[in-house]
C-alpha cells in the first residue's frame, strides 16, 4: 500500500512537471517571438534533409518518454535523481530559449494536414536550440544505462532516443545543430547532476 501511494505521488509530480513545462514553453515562445531570433542554427546539410511525415509518430514519443522512468526503477533514490535531473535540464533549456531564441525550420509544410499540420501551426520556431525533443529521450536512455547497465531495456531506450532524434530532422521541427545541442545538454545534465545528492526518501 505504501509503495502504491509513493508511486501515485511521483505520478502527480510528473503531471505537475508537464503543466509547468507547457507553461514555460509557451512563455519562452512568446518571449522569442517578441525578441526575434538571436541566431539561425541552420547548416548547409539541413537543406538536403527530406520531409518524411512517416516519422511523425516517433516525434510524438518524446512527449511521453518520461513515463519510461517507471519501467527502469521505481525506487525513491532513482526517481528523486531522475526527476531532479529532468527538472534542472529543462529549466536550463528554457533559460536558453528566453535568452538566445534560435530560429527553427520554416513551417511551410503545414499543408500536409492532420496532426502534423496542427503541430506546425502552433509549435514555436523559437524554442529550437537546444532541442528538448532530443535531450529528454537521451536523458532517459542515460539514466537507464546508469541504473541497469547495457540490458535489453536500456538498449531499447537508446534505440528510441536515436529514433526520436532522427525524427526531429525528418519532420522539419529541428535542425541538425539543434539535435546536437540537445544531445550535449543531456550529457552535461547527466554528468553535472551525478555529483548532486538527492537523498533516498520519497518526495
Amino acid at each position: 500500500m505504501e509503495k502504491l501511494f509513493r508511486l501515485r505521488r511521483y505520478v502527480f509530480i510528473m503531471l505537475l512537471c508537464y503543466a509547468v513545462w507547457l507553461t514555460l514553453y509557451l512563455l519562452t515562445a512568446w518571449i522569442g517571438a517578441l525578441r526575434g531570433p538571436f541566431f539561425d542554427p541552420a547548416l548547409p546539410v539541413d537543406a538536403a534533409i527530406p520531409f518524411i511525415p512517416a516519422f511523425f509518430p516517433a516525434y510524438l514519443l518524446a512527449y511521453v518518454i518520461i513515463l519510461g522512468l517507471f519501467a527502469i526503477d521505481r525506487s525513491p533514490a532513482f526517481l528523486n535523481r531522475a526527476f531532479g535531473t529532468f527538472i534542472v535540464m529543462n529549466l536550463t533549456a528554457f533559460l536558453l530559449f528566453a535568452l538566445f531564441p534560435a530560429m527553427g525550420p520554416a513551417r511551410e509544410l503545414a499543408s500536409e494536414g492532420g496532426t502534423l499540420s496542427l503541430l506546425h501551426a502552433v509549435d514555436s520556431r523559437y524554442n529550437a536550440f537546444p532541442s528538448l525533443h532530443v535531450a529528454n529521450p537521451w536523458l532517459v536512455a542515460f539514466l537507464a544505462l546508469r541504473s541497469r547497465g547495457p540490458t535489453a531495456l536500456s538498449l531499447l531506450f537508446v534505440a528510441v532516443a536515436v529514433l526520436i532524434s532522427v525524427s526531429t530532422l525528418f519532420v522539419h521541427q529541428h535542425y541538425v545543430l539543434d539535435a546536437l545541442g540537445g544531445f550535449a545538454l543531456a550529457v552535461l545534465a547527466m554528468t553535472g547532476m551525478s555529483r548532486v545528492r538527492f537523498g533516498t526518501a520519497p518526495w
